[in-house]
């Protein structure tokens, strides 16, 4: 039976998430995974923002913008930049806050598990991704593109996540089968030959996906994804209407 304090907890977690910008809170059982991943930790908190539509479709319309942006030097000023440091201060202050209610938490931002030594960067990766933690939430499944994507958002979203003991109410389901069909437009528009065209089920590798040394994090697979497409004009629509 759920307690009182389980369920108050977590919704003040939410509350506090969503009053920060949140645009979705998933509180997501790890307790399965080894410890490597989890850490010894039983429970992730998963919260992320979407990119916005027009910022979508400025890539769309200029699908070199984020490669000019880092050639100029403006990449501060990009918008996927700017959600990416907000998703990861919004964890490092979740794990602040839920250590000083008494509770165990580590946040996975880019910086704790820089510092902590969680993130290989010869190998470009850690242990424990936030896709992973969506796909066992249920929001969706891994892309031809080594992204999640998602029916509501496509890939257009930023997530972080926090690992706790924390007592809140959790999901585990499993992670969704790839809906990518034939579409390979996500490894059409990757001019760097990063994507190798695979389609992804449950336990395959990285790897077998794409070739990280040859991404350049231009995000045009996220935006020319036809799920992003699909959320980028029913947001342009519901604005017009």
């Amino acid at each position: 039976m759920t307690s009182n304090k389980t369920t108050s907890f977590g919704q003040k977690l939410k509350a506090e998430l969503l009053a920060q910008g949140a645009e979705f809170v998933y509180f997501v059982d790890i307790s399965g995974l080894s410890h490597k991943q989890n850490k010894g930790f039983a429970r992730a908190v998963l919260f992320g923002i979407t990119l916005s539509p027009g910022y979508i479709q400025q890539i769309t319309r200029m699908p070199e913008y984020v490669r000019i942006m880092i050639r100029e030097r403006r990449i501060e000023d990009d918008e996927f930049e700017h959600k990416e440091t907000h998703t990861n201060a919004m964890a490092d202050w979740l794990a602040g806050f839920i250590r000083e209610k008494g509770y165990p938490a580590y946040s996975q931002s880019e910086n704790n598990i820089a510092s902590a030594g969680f993130y290989d960067e010869a190998a470009k990766s850690t242990p424990l991704p936030h896709k992973t933690i969506a796909g066992l939430a249920g929001m969706g499944w891994i892309g031809r593109h080594n992204l999640l994507v998602t029916p509501e958002f496509g890939s257009a979203v930023s997530m972080c996540t926090v690992l706790t003991d924390a007592p809140i109410n959790t999901v585990l389901l499993e992670p969704m089968q790839s809906k990518c069909g034939d579409c390979t437009v996500c490894q059409t528009v990757c001019s760097d030959g990063a994507i190798m065209g695979n389609d992804w089920c449950t336990g395959m590798s990285r790897d077998d996906l794409i070739d990280v040394y040859k991404c350049t994090t231009c995000l045009k697979c996220l935006v020319f994804c036809p799920w992003t497409q699909k959320y980028m004009q029913e947001k342009l629509n519901t604005a017009g209407s």
